[in-house]
C-alpha cells in the first residue's frame, strides 16, 4: 500500500509538471527496508531520458558530509584535532590570524579588525568559524593554493564560536585534510579513504575523469517563479569542469553509491569512522548563542528544536508528523537533494516530505 501511495505521489507530481523526476532511496538499519526507485524524466528537454537509479547529478553542499567524515579520519589518525587552533594555523596559516568585518568605510572600503577567537576544525565543520559565503557564482577556476585563497579566504562577520551562518568552512576543512596528507588531493583522499572501503565508483569532482558519471548527468531544471513551469536551467554555482576540489560542494554523482555513505554510518559498521567519532557526529555542538541564531533561521520550518551535529543538522527533539526523531541528522544540497541519519524548492520540499513521511509508516510497520 505505502509503495503504492508513493507512485500515485510522484506518478502525479510528474505528470502535472510539478517536478521533472526523482530518485527515492531509503534503508533502514537491519536490512529489512530498501526501497528504491526513480521516477520521470532526466530534465525537460525534448532529448530527456527516462531518470533511473543510476543517473548523477551535482550533490552540492551533500558533499560536506563526505568532507567531514575525511576531516574526522584524519583527527582519529592524529594529523589535526578537532579544537586546536594551532594545527588550523599550522596547515592553513592563512586563517591564523582572522579579521571581522565590521563595515565599510566612506570610500567602500572594508574595515577590519582582529578577531579575539581562534578558528578551530570544530568550527569549520559546524559553520561557527564566523565566516560567510563566497557571493560570486561560477568562479571555480582555482588551479592553486593561491587561487582557492582568492575564491575562499572572506573575512568573518563574527566572533568563532558565537554565532551560526552556513559558510564556506567545509571548503577549508577539505583543504586541511589534502595539506595535512602531503597536498593529496581530496579526490584521491576520498578514493582512498571513503569510496574503495564502500565500493563505490560514481562519485567525484571531476566528471571527465569517471565516463559514467558523465553520460548518466542529469540536466538542471528550474521553475519560473510566476508561471511555476519547469524550463532548462543552468549550473551557475559549479562548473562541470573545475581544478580543484571544493569540499563544501563540488561532488557529482548517485543516489545509490552516496546511500552506500549513509549506510555506513547508519549500520556503524567500522568502515569509514570509530564508533566513539560517529557518537561526536550525532551529538549537539553548538554554543547557547550558536543555537539560538541556528534556531531562528530553522526551527520554525523543522517544526522542531535543532542544533548542529558534525555532519549535518542535529535535532533535539522529535520532528512533527512522524517523521525525524531526536538524535537524528539530516541536511542536503542547493538543487533540492536531502538526507536524513533541507533550502530548496518548496514544491520540491512538500514531495520529499510525503516521501520521508511514507518510509518511516514503513519502518515502524516493520519493527
Amino acid at each position: 500500500m505505502s509503495t503504492n501511495i508513493l507512485d500515485e505521489t510522484f506518478g502525479s507530481a510528474i505528470e502535472n509538471k510539478v517536478i521533472p523526476g526523482a530518485v527515492l532511496m531509503a534503508i533502514n538499519k537491519a536490512g529489512t527496508l530498501n526501497y528504491a526507485k526513480a521516477f520521470g524524466m532526466t530534465g525537460v528537454s525534448p532529448d530527456a531520458k527516462p531518470l533511473t537509479l543510476d543517473s548523477t547529478m551535482w550533490i552540492a553542499s551533500c558533499t560536506k558530509l563526505l568532507t567531514t567524515i575525511a576531516a574526522l579520519q584524519c583527527v582519529e589518525r592524529g594529523l589535526f584535532s578537532l579544537d586546536s587552533s594551532e594545527d588550523i594555523a599550522r596547515l592553513c596559516p592563512e586563517l591564523a590570524a582572522p579579521e571581522i568585518l565590521t563595515g565599510l568605510d566612506a570610500e567602500g572600503n572594508p574595515i577590519l579588525v582582529p578577531a579575539k577567537n581562534r578558528i578551530t576544525l570544530r568550527h569549520l565543520l559546524t559553520h561557527t568559524s564566523g565566516m560567510g559565503r563566497r557571493n560570486s557564482r561560477g568562479s571555480h577556476e582555482a588551479a592553486s593554493d593561491d587561487d582557492f585563497i582568492k575564491v575562499f579566504l572572506v573575512p568573518l562577520v563574527f566572533e568563532p564560536g558565537e554565532s551560526w551562518k552556513y559558510s564556506v568552512g567545509l571548503d577549508w576543512a577539505g583543504k586541511l585534510v589534502e595539506r595535512a596528507n602531503n597536498n593529496i588531493s581530496l579526490e584521491a583522499y576520498m578514493q582512498q579513504h571513503i569510496w574503495d572501503p564502500l565500493g563505490i565508483q560514481d562519485l567525484t569532482f571531476h566528471m571527465e575523469m569517471k565516463e559514467r558519471v558523465q553520460q548518466n548527468l542529469i540536466e538542471m531544471t528550474e521553475r519560473v517563479p510566476e508561471s511555476g513551469d519547469l524550463v532548462k536551467g543552468q549550473n551557475l554555482f559549479c562548473p562541470e569542469r573545475i581544478k580543484f576540489d571544493r569540499g563544501g560542494g563540488g561532488l557529482w554523482g548517485s543516489a545509490p553509491e552516496y546511500l552506500k555513505v549513509l549506510t555506513s554510518l547508519l549500520r556503524d559498521d567500522g568502515k569509514l569512522v570509530k564508533s566513539r567519532t560517529l557518537t561526536e557526529m550525532f551529538r549537539p555542538q553548538l554554543s547557547p548563542a550558536s543555537k539560538v541564531k541556528l534556531n531562528a533561521i530553522f526551527a520554525a520550518r523543522e517544526g522542531a528544536e535543532v542544533d548542529w551535529g558534525l555532519g549535518g543538522m542535529y535535532y533535539v527533539e522529535d520532528a512533527p508528523d512522524g517523521m525525524r526523531k531526536k538524535g537524528s541528522l539530516a541536511w542536503g544540497g542547493l538543487p533540492n537533494l536531502y538526507w536524513v541519519l533541507p533550502p530548496g524548492d518548496k514544491q520540491s520540499i512538500g514531495l520529499f516530505e510525503e516521501f520521508e513521511k511514507d518510509i518511516y509508516r514503513q519502518a515502524q510497520a516493520l519493527q
